[in-house]
């Protein structure tokens, strides 16, 4: 597989991840899980105390940490795709290693600490950015 494709693969795989963690995000509880409603129903209440600006609740900071992981997911698939297509330099190696070290600690924190499917995803994502370190780059065309 060329270097392109892995990093294309890569990207894709990191963009269905994004794409699903999002979704789960914002998912609605259903009504007959009635120890989750209590949960979250702490999780509102609860305020923690901010080093600047008001407090914020248990759920914003999860909330928020979720669409952090999001953004960074789609960070991690954008940058794959725009190098699919760049030349084979030291600095483009150095950032598909960077993405690819990123997208492997994605992955074993899913592992850890939720579940195996945005584990795998994210994975095999960081493991085809890594092969594609050792393939040529398609020569770029120059107008």
């Amino acid at each position: 597989m060329s270097r392109s494709a892995l990093l294309r693969t890569a990207a894709v795989l990191s963009l269905i991840t994004c794409i699903g963690h999002t979704i789960g995000t914002f998912m609605p509880v259903p009504a007959e899980q009635a120890q989750m409603h209590a949960t979250i129903a702490t999780m509102k209440a609860t305020l923690v105390p901010m080093p600047v600006g008001s407090p914020r609740s248990y759920m914003e900071l999860l909330d928020g940490n979720n669409i952090c992981t999001s953004v960074l997911l789609l960070l991690c698939a954008a940058v794959l795709f725009s190098l699919s297509r760049a030349a084979k330099e030291q600095v483009t190696n150095r950032i598909i290693t960077l993405t690819a070290l990123s997208l492997a600690a994605i992955s074993a924190l899913s592992f850890r600490y939720f579940f195996p499917v945005p584990g795998v995803f994210t994975a095999l994502a960081a493991a085809l950015a890594f092969v594609a370190l050792s393939r040529p780059s398609l020569p770029v065309l120059r107008s």
